[in-house]
């Protein structure tokens, strides 16, 4: 498992507007209980 997480490649960063990165940010507290159920999920 060691040798795939070396050899995982990172997705490209894609450059976002002020105005992409604003609507992120406001849309995130709905996707944080998303984030925060994967967690769980995956640690349990």
């Amino acid at each position: 498992m060691a040798k795939d997480k070396k050899n995982a490649k990172k997705p490209e960063r894609v450059k976002l507007s002020a105005k992409e990165t604003l609507k992120r940010m406001n849309e995130f507290p709905k996707r944080k209980e998303r984030f925060v159920a994967a967690i769980r999920k995956g640690v349990a």
